[in-house]
C-alpha cells in the first residue's frame, strides 16, 4: 500500500511528470506564476473598472480623473520606492530601526505630497480649463497618508519572505476594489465612484497586510536614520520622476493644450492596450530577471535561457496586440461605449507603442543584472525627455497625434536598450535568429488572417460586433496555424519557463 501511495507503482513518464510538477512548486517558478495571475487580475480588475466608467461617464469627466489619477500616480510611485527599498535591503540587524527610520521617511514624504497636490489643486483650474481636476486632487491628496503606511506594511511584508500572502492579498484586493467602484458607478456616483476605489483599496491593504505580518518591537524613528534614508532616497526618486513623464505625458499635455475629453480619449485608448499587454510584459521582465540573477549567483556566463524566455513572450504579446491593432475600431465602441468611437485609432497607434514595451522590459532587466543601470537611467531620461517635447509639439493636433508622438519614443527608446542589451550580453546569432522567427511568424501570421477577415467584414457590411465574430476566430487560428512553423524555437521556450 505504501508503495503504491508513493508513486512507486505509476508509469516511468508520469512519476517524472509528477517529480517535475513538485519541484515546480517547491521552485521560484510558481511563485512567478502567483506573480503573473496576480498581474492579470490586476490588469483585468482595473480594465473592467475603466469599461464601466468609459460606459457611466462622458470622455471629459473621464478625462478630468485621468489627469488627477495621473498626478496621484506619480506620488504613490515615490511611496513605493526610495524607503520602500531602503528598508527591503537592510541587514538583518540593523531591520528594526531601519524599519523605523523608513516609516517616518514614507510619511514625510506623503506629507510633502499633500501639500503639493493641495498646490497643483489651487492652479489646475488655470491650467486645465475647469474646476474639475482641483476638486480632485483636493479629494485624493491626503490618501497619499494611507499609500505611505500601506506601503511601509508592504516593504515589511516582502522583507519576511512573506510573497505568495503578498500576492494573495493583492489579488483580493484589485478585484474586491474595482467591483466595489464598478457597482457604484452603475449606481449613478460618477467620479465619486473612482474617488472611493482609492480609498478602499489603500484601507483594505492596510488592514489585510497588518493581519499577516508579525512586528519586531520598533524603537522610535531616529532623526538621523531617517535622513540618512531619505538622503539615499534622492536618486530613486529622480528616477520615478522620469517614468512619469515617459508615461504620463500626454495626458496632462492633452489636458492643458486641447481639453479634458482629449486626455479621457488618449487614456481610454492606453488603459485597453495596457491591460492586455502588461499581462505578458511584466512577467516576462520578472523572469528574466530572476533567471540571469540566479546565473549570475551561481558563476555561470548563462545559455541563453532569457533570450528563449524573451521569444516565448513575445510569440504571444506581439501577435495579440497586432489583432487588436487590426479590429480596434470596432473594439472602441463595443468596449468602451457608443461616445468612444474616436479611441479606436488611437488603440491602434498604442499596440505599436505597446509592442515596443516588451524589449524595453527585457533589455532593461539584462542591463540591471550586469550592472549598468546607469545606463538604463540615462536612457530612460532621454526618451522621458523627448516624449514630452514631442508630445508637446503634437499636441494641439489631437490625441491621435499624441499617441503617434509616444509611440515614436517609445521604438526608439527600445531599439537603444536593445543594443545596450545586445553589447553587454552578446549572443550566438542563431539564437537571435530563433527570437526573430519566433517573434515575427506569429505576427505576421496572425496579422494577415485577421486583415482578411477585416476586409470581409467590409465587404459584406457588418456591423461591429459581427466583425469582432468573424476577425478575432481568423486571427487566433492564423496564430495557432503558425505555430507548427515555428516548434522548435517554442519548445526551447517552454523549457527555459520550465527552469
Amino acid at each position: 500500500m505504501s508503495g503504491a501511495l508513493g508513486g512507486s507503482t505509476l508509469p516511468a513518464p508520469a512519476r517524472a511528470l509528477l517529480g517535475r510538477i513538485g519541484g515546480w512548486w517547491r521552485g521560484g517558478s510558481f511563485t512567478a506564476v502567483i506573480a503573473m495571475a496576480a498581474r492579470a487580475s490586476s490588469q483585468l480588475a482595473l480594465l473592467g473598472v475603466t469599461l464601466v466608467a468609459t460606459r457611466t461617464l462622458a470622455p471629459a469627466d473621464f478625462g478630468v480623473f485621468a489627469i488627477a489619477a495621473a498626478l496621484l500616480t506619480l506620488s504613490r510611485t515615490m511611496l513605493y520606492t526610495g524607503p520602500f527599498e531602503y528598508v527591503l535591503k537592510a541587514a538583518q540587524a540593523d531591520g528594526p530601526a531601519v524599519a523605523s527610520a523608513g516609516l517616518a521617511a514614507n510619511l514625510a514624504v506623503a506629507l510633502g505630497w499633500v501639500v503639493l497636490l493641495c498646490g497643483a489643486g489651487l492652479a489646475a483650474p488655470f491650467v486645465f480649463r475647469g474646476p474639475g481636476v482641483a476638486l480632485l486632487l483636493f479629494c485624493l491628496a491626503p490618501s497619499n497618508l494611507l499609500a505611505a503606511l500601506a506601503g511601509w506594511e508592504e516593504a515589511m511584508l516582502l522583507r519576511g519572505q512573506l510573497v505568495r500572502r503578498y500576492y494573495a492579498i493583492t489579488v483580493v484586493t484589485e478585484i474586491a476594489a474595482g467591483l466595489g467602484a464598478a457597482l457604484l458607478l452603475v449606481l449613478g456616483w460618477g467620479l465619486w465612484a473612482l474617488v472611493a476605489q482609492v480609498y478602499a483599496r489603500l484601507v483594505i491593504f492596510i488592514v489585510a497586510y497588518r493581519a499577516v505580518l508579525v512586528l519586531p518591537p520598533l524603537p522610535r524613528p531616529s532623526v538621523r536614520e531617517t535622513h540618512k534614508v531619505l538622503a539615499w532616497s534622492w536618486s530613486r526618486y529622480g528616477s520615478v520622476m522620469v517614468g512619469f513623464l515617459a508615461n504620463y505625458s500626454g495626458d496632462l499635455l492633452l489636458g492643458a493644450v486641447f481639453s479634458p475629453a482629449a486626455s479621457g480619449l488618449y487614456r481610454a485608448g492606453n488603459r485597453v492596450v495596457s491591460a492586455l499587454a502588461d499581462m505578458f510584459v511584466q512577467p516576462a521582465g520578472l523572469l528574466v530577471t530572476t533567471g540571469l540573477a540566479a546565473e549570475r549567483a551561481r558563476g555561470g556566463a548563462g545559455d541563453g535561457a532569457w533570450l528563449r524566455l524573451s521569444g516565448l513572450f513575445g510569440a504571444l504579446c506581439w501577435p495579440a496586440l497586432a489583432g487588436l491593432a487590426v479590429v480596434s475600431d470596432e473594439i472602441a465602441p463595443v468596449m468602451l461605449g457608443p461616445a468612444w468611437v474616436g479611441a479606436g485609432p488611437i488603440i491602434a497607434v498604442f499596440c505599436v507603442a505597446r509592442m515596443a514595451a516588451l524589449p524595453i522590459a527585457v533589455a532593461s532587466s539584462v542591463l540591471v543584472i550586469e550592472d549598468r543601470q546607469n545606463r538604463v537611467l540615462w536612457i530612460q531620461s532621454a526618451a522621458a525627455i523627448a516624449t514630452a517635447v514631442l508630445t508637446l509639439a503634437l499636441a494641439s493636433q489631437g490625441p491621435i497625434a499624441a499617441a503617434f508622438a509616444t509611440t515614436l519614443v517609445a521604438l526608439g527608446w527600445a531599439a537603444a536598450l536593445a543594443v545596450a542589451a545586445w553589447r553587454a550580453r552578446r549572443v550566438h546569432g542563431g539564437a537571435l535568429g530563433d527570437l526573430a522567427l519566433l517573434v515575427l511568424w506569429p505576427t505576421l501570421a496572425t496579422l494577415g488572417l485577421a486583415w482578411g477577415g477585416r476586409l470581409l467584414a467590409l465587404h459584406w457590411h457588418l456591423l461591429p460586433g459581427q466583425t469582432l465574430g468573424l476577425v478575432v476566430p481568423m486571427g487566433l487560428a492564423g496564430w495557432g496555424l503558425s505555430l507548427h512553423a515555428v516548434r522548435r524555437p517554442l519548445r526551447a521556450g517552454l523549457g527555459a519557463l520550465g527552469r
